[in-house]
């Protein structure tokens, strides 16, 4: 892979995102509204922080609710934006008829993916931890973020980025394929949010749908990240759920390569891969 390539696409879409400011400060601003939101439901519902609370006790292992559902919404951010950037960018430039430029650059899909990924990366995870910090600050939880088990916290949701990787490529794919993918995104957002545990602990789920949450690397990195700063109980333990994400990070790239690239080569059999 050519480091000037991946440094090239990385570049190119940090400029094209630095020319709309607004979409900077609402980037900041949107994870501080999606936190605060469940925040005053809790509240209201509970009747004051101390009800909230003990009722969030019983079922979660911690009252510190708050920080419970902080931490939920800023890796779920940063996960979903990393799941759909590089798709929906294909679908930008396929709107704007450039795509079939880009795939006739001598570029791999590797370097188209990691440039994306590290766009990405720096972007969410500068606006999601300005908010993480900002929020941390209003309900006093900035010790939380000083510690040593937030660093623990961020490794395992970076390992939990390689797999992220890989749906973004099967995710690619399938813009490719629908050429239509916004309906889909919205539906599977919303499913991301009920299914990973953004807000609550995954346990209260019926059986069903607790199997289908530990699918996805995001509902692992939410609860893991939760178990290592609140001292909670991890989905499984802390040795099956490492196993579990690794295996993850060497299943979803291979797959999502395999999907992208099979994907690709049918749609430039039939010369549609800039049709829209």
């Amino acid at each position: 892979m050519d480091p000037r390539a991946i440094f090239a696409v990385f570049k190119a879409r940090i400029k094209i995102y630095a020319r709309y400011p607004g979409f900077i400060v609402m980037s900041i601003v949107y994870p501080i509204f999606t936190t605060l939101l469940p925040v005053f439901l809790v509240i209201s519902v509970g009747g004051s922080l101390e009800a909230a609370g003990k009722a969030f006790m019983m079922y979660s292992g911690t009252g510190d609710f708050i920080f419970f559902i902080i931490v939920g919404s800023t890796v779920w951010s940063i996960s979903v934006g990393i799941i759909w950037d590089f798709g929906m960018w294909l679908y930008e430039e396929m709107e704007a008829g450039t795509l079939e430029q880009i795939f006739l650059t001598p570029i791999s899909v590797w370097e188209m993916l990691i440039g994306s990924l590290m766009y990405t990366v720096v972007i969410s995870l500068t606006t999601s931890m300005m908010s993480l910090v900002i929020v941390s600050m209003m309900f006093g939880y900035i010790h939380h973020i000083l510690s040593i088990d937030f660093i623990v916290a961020l490794l395992i949701i970076v390992l939990g980025f390689i797999p992220l990787m890989g749906m973004s490529l099967f995710f690619g794919a399938l813009v490719l394929r629908i050429k239509e993918p916004w309906s889909f995104f919205n539906f599977l957002t919303a499913f991301l949010v009920f299914i990973a545990g953004v807000f609550y602990p995954i346990s209260i789920l019926p059986p069903i749908a607790r199997v289908i949450a530990v699918l996805f690397p995001v509902t692992l990195q939410i609860a893991d990240a939760r178990a290592v700063l609140l001292n909670i109980e991890y989905v499984f333990d802390p040795a099956i759920d490492l196993i579990i994400l690794t295996t993850y990070a060497l299943f979803w790239p291979l797959f999502g390569f395999w999907m992208f690239t099979r994907i690709r080569e049918e749609m430039h059999r039939r010369g549609t891969i800039g049709a829209y």
